[in-house]
């Protein structure tokens, strides 16, 4: 796997998946939207049930921009590897891809949990809303 042009392609595959994230998680935080806003009672919610939707979009949104930055950083790295595999080997420098490496693992591990915290405020809303 060190063809120049196999990272080539990984860097497009990681630009496409790009929209699927945000397509994803846009949807998601659309839902909470609608589900906050379809009843006729929607502008009488209790400032607790403010509270937790508003974070809880706050977190949907935090993910959405984490995942784009990882993308975007996924797509450098591979750009970044592939333009390296297509120079000699003794003037190859791999500390570019090394540190896009650490910033997507962080990146990646920062949306985790600010997906499973926009979603467990989600999940609080809606009872929050039932009961």
């Amino acid at each position: 796997m060190s063809d120049p042009n196999t990272f080539h392609k990984l860097a497009k595959d990681a630009g496409n998946r790009l929209s699927n994230y945000v397509m994803n998680f846009a949807s998601g935080a659309t839902a909470v939207f609608f589900l906050a806003l379809v009843q006729d009672s929607a502008t009488r919610f209790s400032t607790v049930q403010k509270v937790v939707l508003i974070i809880s979009l706050l977190f949907f949104f935090a993910t959405v921009a984490l995942r784009l930055l990882e993308l975007h950083i996924d797509a450098r790295r591979f750009f970044s590897i592939a333009k390296q595999l297509e120079k000699l080997d003794d003037q190859q420098d791999w500390s570019a891809s090394k540190a896009y490496t650490s910033l997507r693992l962080k990146l990646v591990y920062g949306s985790y949990i600010t997906l499973s915290s926009a979603t467990s405020l989600a999940i609080l809303f809606m009872v929050l809303r039932l009961s």
